[in-house]
């Protein structure tokens, strides 16, 4: 039955529906894939697939260091909240 809530995907189906997603884009230029899983009060889970004719690894990387830094800032003012000001 559907309630209209959005259904919780697993953490062992997020890794499945990346390699699904491999598999299915064969036809284009692999240019990397990432499906990263933080313990539960590390924030949101991240996932791309990349599909670039390029390939660049320079820019591949970038893309997943921006994203890791944006959560580990958010992290971090998250921590400062709940910690109060300290001096």
């Amino acid at each position: 039955m559907d309630d209209g809530q959005p259904t919780k995907i697993s953490d062992a189906q997020r890794f499945r529906a990346m390699a699904d997603r491999i598999d299915h884009n064969t036809e284009s230029t692999f240019g990397g894939g990432f499906v990263i899983v933080p313990p539960q009060q590390g924030g949101e889970a991240m996932e791309a697939l990349i599909l670039d004719t390029r390939a660049d690894p320079v820019q591949f990387f970038m893309l997943l260091q921006a994203k890791i830094q944006n959560v580990l800032e958010d992290l971090k003012d998250r921590q400062r909240m709940a910690g109060g000001i300290r001096r």
